[in-house]
């Protein structure tokens, strides 16, 4: 090897942009997977209350007419 790659070498191992970027994309992807895994578990629970606050909400215009 000549000194000029030699010293283009020692760059790039040197170089972390990369592997930021694949942290970023990991960590993106486990938060998604947490959502998506609360979303499984409690999604029918939510739904029930968002429906019954929408109720609610139609009540009180309802009851102002």
């Amino acid at each position: 090897m000549n000194k000029l790659s030699l010293i283009a070498a020692k760059k790039l191992l040197r170089d972390n942009k990369g592997a930021n970027l694949v942290e970023y994309i990991i960590l993106v992807g486990v938060i998604a997977l947490i959502a998506i895994a609360g979303f499984k578990m409690f999604g029918t629970k939510v739904q029930a209350k968002v429906e019954e606050q929408a109720g609610s909400v139609g009540g009180i215009n309802g009851a102002a007419k």
